[in-house]
């Protein structure tokens, strides 16, 4: 999915703030275009092979984020008087067709946010609302059984939205990605359901900056309960962990003229109660939030999701 997540531009703030030319540290740090904590219960379709040979389905999602905290390594801890805040909607298209990819059913899916952002970072305070980057991806289902669907794709996240070097907010991150994912859905028992969506980013370069934000393993999770045949009650979150170093003008990113030691590399787990009600048969609606612990060189929050779902067939 898309970022919907904090989109700033520190330099300016912490160069005020801390008398250095900090060019791009922290602009990238703390971003990216994973989205984390988008998919919840039911990641994917069970019984693949049986469904329509043309399914669509028509996804909305809403999401909140807010946070007080940013830690940044460089600047030894926590940055203070940051309030961070993101709203977004993003609807999302999903096709399943009837062709056949190493024996899985090939599909697509796109999705658009619209996003607000709301920054504020020693004293100053900026807000941008608009089109965020679009996000499209090829996808292969494979029918593991009626309990069992496992799914690969590559993501890719285009620059689509705003982006200015002189705000804070942003609704762009400026960067094209490509993440790899895999992802599951398994009915370990008949009132039971257990989720994952990995990926792996690989981020190209910021123009307007020269930053290259480091590479990301990530990955969603959702474990459910059926209470009724139309109610599950369960717990969702997300692990993100950046693999290697942020990058500027070819190099590791640095502080006051030295290599910052851990390359600004961002971690993040999070975890909390969600809920998931079936309707219409086959549309479904569900509502997921999440705190975010052991944060490094990110913001530190909480994560509202809540999504709508309505498939048919043609």
């Amino acid at each position: 999915m898309n970022p919907i997540r904090t989109k700033f531009a520190l330099q300016l703030t912490l160069g005020l703030a801390c008398g250095y030319a900090l060019p791009a540290l922290a602009t990238e740090s703390g971003v990216d275009n994973i989205g984390p904590g988008t998919d919840g219960f039911f990641v994917l379709p069970l019984e693949v092979d049986s469904l329509p040979d043309h399914m669509v389905a028509f996804n909305l999602y809403y999401n909140h984020y807010k946070a007080r905290k940013f830690n940044i390594s460089s600047l030894g801890g926590e940055l203070p008087d940051v309030e961070i805040e993101s709203t977004a909607v993003v609807p999302r298209i999903d096709y399943l067709s009837p062709l056949r990819v190493a024996g899985g059913r090939a599909g697509i899916y796109i999705a658009q946010p619209w996003i607000k952002q709301e920054v504020s970072v020693f004293g100053l305070h900026d807000t941008r609302e608009g089109m965020g980057d679009t996000t499209i991806s090829p996808i292969v289902l494979w029918d593991m059984g009626k309990n069992l669907t496992l799914a690969a794709a590559v993501e890719i996240t285009v620059p689509t939205g705003e982006y200015s070097t002189d705000r804070l907010a942003n609704t762009s991150n400026n960067f094209y990605t490509y993440k790899p994912l895999f992802s599951f859905t398994w009915l370990p028992t008949e009132d039971t359901e257990v989720s994952m969506k990995s990926t792996y980013s690989f981020n190209r370069k910021n123009k307007d900056t020269d930053y290259r934000s480091g590479q990301i393993f990530h990955f969603d999770y959702s474990a459910s309960y059926r209470v009724t045949d139309n109610l599950r009650l369960g717990l969702n979150g997300y692990y993100l962990k950046q693999t290697t170093d942020d990058k500027q003008y070819g190099r590791n990113v640095q502080f006051a003229g030295q290599d910052v030691d851990d390359g600004v590399r961002g971690q993040v787990f999070a975890i909390g109660p969600a809920l998931h009600f079936t309707f219409l048969k086959y549309a479904s609606a569900e509502i997921r939030w999440a705190k975010e612990f052991d944060v490094e060189n990110r913001p530190e929050g909480e994560m509202l999701w809540a999504k709508i779902s309505i498939p048919f067939a043609f």
